[in-house]
C-alpha cells in the first residue's frame, strides 16, 4: 500500500502500476507482439508506478514503524511517498476515463471528443478554465504519403481513410490505458499495421506508436513520408516557443514574421520540448520522443493563416496548425516515437 504521512498518520493516496512489455511499451494481453518475463499480475523491473507529486506528504519522524517497508522520496526535497505492509485499501474514482456513447477521452480537467467514434479524427477539445469560446481544436490532421511505383504518381492518406480498431482498455485510479490498431493498405496491399498506445491521464495524453514498412511494399511504394499536425481553432493572440530555435517566438495573428518563418521547416532534435500558451486559461507542453536508432530526420510544422483551407478539417484556416514531417520512411525498420501532450491553465 502507497501512503502520506500527514497531520500524524499515514494516509493511502492514488497511485496505479503500470504493466510494462519487455520492449517500450504498456502491457496489453490483446497486443500479440508483447512480451514479459512474469506473470502480469506480479511488479517487473520494467514496470511504471502513478503517482502525483502534489499527493507527496511530510517527513515521518524517526524512528519508522514496523509496518513501513520502503520510502520513496520526491526529488529536490519535494515530499516522500511510504510503503507500508498491506492494509485494506480505499477505492478511488478514475481521474480519467474512455466514454464510448460517444467516443471521447475525459480528465480532471479536459475532454476530447472523436468524429465518427474514430480515434484518429479529433473533434471538440474543451478545457475547464479556458476563457475562449468553445472548442480549442479544429482537429488532427495525419497524412500517409509514397510514390506509386512512379515518383511522380504519388498517393495520399488521412485521417478519412485510416479507422483504428479499439482492442483494450484499461481504466485505473490515474490513468486509462487504449490500445488500438490500424491496417493500411495501398493499391490492395497492407503495407503496414499501426499499433497505438494511448495513456489518458487527469491533465495528460501520451501516445506510443508503433509501426514497420514492409520490404515488400517497397515493390509499388517509393519515398514514403508522414505528416502529422494539430489544428487549432480561432486561438489568436497565443504564443509557441520549442526548445531547438532559440529565443524565437510564434504569435498567432494570421501572418507569418520573420521570426515564424525561421521555425518553419527545422530540424527537430531527438531531446525536444514544445511549449504553447493562449494567455486565456489554458496552456500545453508537448515533447516528440523518438527511441535508440530512430534516424530519419524530422522537419517542424508551422502554420497561421486564417482563411486558408487545409483538409482535412472542420473549420478552414490554420489558427495555428503545429507539427511534425517524416521524409523517406526507410523499409523493413521499426519505428516508435511517443508523443507526451500536458495540460495546464499557464506556462511556469
Amino acid at each position: 500500500m502507497l501512503v502520506h504521512y500527514r497531520d500524524g498518520a499515514f494516509h493511502e493516496v492514488r497511485h496505479q502500476w503500470l504493466p510494462w512489455t519487455l520492449g517500450h511499451q504498456p502491457y496489453f494481453q490483446e497486443d500479440h507482439d508483447a512480451r514479459r518475463d512474469i506473470p502480469v499480475d506480479r511488479v517487473a523491473a520494467g514496470d511504471r508506478l502513478l503517482l502525483r507529486s502534489g499527493d507527496a506528504g511530510e517527513v515521518h519522524p524517526m524512528p519508522l514503524p514496523a509496518e513501513v517497508l520502503a520510502t520513496l522520496p520526491i526529488a529536490h526535497g519535494d515530499g516522500v511517498f511510504y510503503v507500508l505492509r498491506a492494509r485494506p485499501r480505499a477505492t478511488f474514482a478514475p481521474a480519467a476515463t474512455l466514454e464510448r456513447a460517444p467516443l471521447a477521452i475525459r480528465g480532471d480537467r479536459f475532454r476530447l471528443s472523436f468524429v465518427d467514434d474514430n480515434l484518429f479524427r479529433w473533434g471538440d477539445f474543451t478545457y475547464q478554465g479556458w476563457n475562449g469560446e468553445g472548442t480549442l481544436l479544429d482537429g488532427l490532421k495525419l497524412r500517409l504519403s509514397a510514390g506509386l511505383l512512379l515518383r511522380n504518381a504519388r498517393v495520399t492518406l488521412d485521417n478519412d481513410n485510416l479507422d483504428p480498431v479499439i482492442r483494450q482498455v484499461i481504466t485505473g485510479p490515474l490513468a486509462t490505458l487504449v490500445y488500438a490498431t490500424t491496417r493500411v493498405r495501398v493499391a490492395g496491399l497492407r503495407v503496414l499495421t499501426v499499433h497505438n498506445y494511448f495513456i489518458v491521464g487527469a491533465d495528460s495524453v501520451v501516445v506510443h506508436s508503433r509501426f514497420t514498412l514492409p520490404a515488400v511494399a517497397a515493390t509499388v511504394l517509393r519515398e514514403p513520408s508522414a505528416r502529422i499536425t494539430v489544428d487549432g481553432y480561432r486561438l489568436q493572440g497565443a504564443r509557441l516557443r520549442t526548445s531547438w530555435t532559440g529565443a524565437r517566438e510564434a504569435v498567432v495573428d494570421g501572418v507569418l514574421n520573420d521570426a515564424e518563418q525561421a521555425m518553419r521547416g527545422s530540424t527537430v532534435p531527438r531531446n525536444n520540448t514544445l511549449w504553447f500558451d493562449t494567455g486565456k486559461g489554458f496552456a500545453l507542453r508537448a515533447r516528440l520522443r523518438f527511441l535508440d536508432g530512430f534516424d530519419t530526420p524530422v522537419r517542424f510544422i508551422y502554420e497561421d493563416d486564417m482563411q486558408r483551407p487545409d483538409p482535412p478539417e472542420r473549420f478552414p484556416g490554420q489558427e495555428p496548425e503545429v507539427g511534425f514531417l517524416l521524409k523517406d520512411l526507410p523499409f523493413g525498420q521499426e519505428y516508435y516515437v511517443i508523443a507526451e501532450l500536458w495540460f495546464s491553465s499557464a506556462l511556469p
